[in-house]
């Protein structure tokens, strides 16, 4: 994250605050910052950040919240996987996912801070656990799961609650 002035994070407090379902990838590329610079401009009940050094733990802890949606977004792509995020280890300097349909190979040393957002998006409430690298840029995301009728699933939502909560106190 960078150090924002006075006036641009009014300012992006100002966007948040017209449009609370705003794409926080669009508003940063309109104010000039990156998505974690976003984040932090989040009121509190919408954004708790704890430190990257976590990233282990918070993926273990996520691979036992069932189906989730998995996204990584870059200006080019926006990349969905829907499952369940397998139990990863590290090997060759990388976390590694085994499993399908999301598997892959994460940099877990380059992930500075952890985001758990919780705020609507496109007039849906949205959970999420985003994961942010050194320079502010997101790495990827976890999505809360979703029922037939599109509702946040209830026992999710109970155990990113209590996760949070519990990195909160520690």
């Amino acid at each position: 994250m960078t150090a924002l002035s006075e006036e641009k994070k009014a300012a992006i407090v100002k966007s948040l605050e017209d449009d609370p379902g705003a794409v926080l990838e669009y508003l940063a590329k309109e104010h000039a910052v990156t998505v974690a610079d976003i984040i932090a401009c989040l009121p509190d009940d919408q954004a708790t950040l704890v430190d990257g050094s976590l990233f282990e733990k918070v993926m273990l802890t996520m691979a036992d919240w069932g189906k989730v949606t998995f996204l990584v977004h870059t200006e080019d792509v926006i990349l969905e996987a829907k499952g369940t995020i397998p139990k990863g280890s590290y090997a060759r300097g990388y976390f590694n996912l085994h499993g399908g349909p999301i598997g892959g190979h994460l940099k877990g040393e380059n992930c500075a801070s952890i985001a758990f957002v919780s705020r609507p998006l496109f007039k849906s409430e949205t959970k999420s656990v985003q994961f942010f690298n050194h320079k502010g840029e997101c790495m990827f995301k976890v999505y809360l799961g979703r029922d037939e009728q599109r509702q946040l699933l209830p026992e999710q939502i109970a155990l990113f609650d209590a996760f949070r909560q519990e990195l909160r106190d520690s």
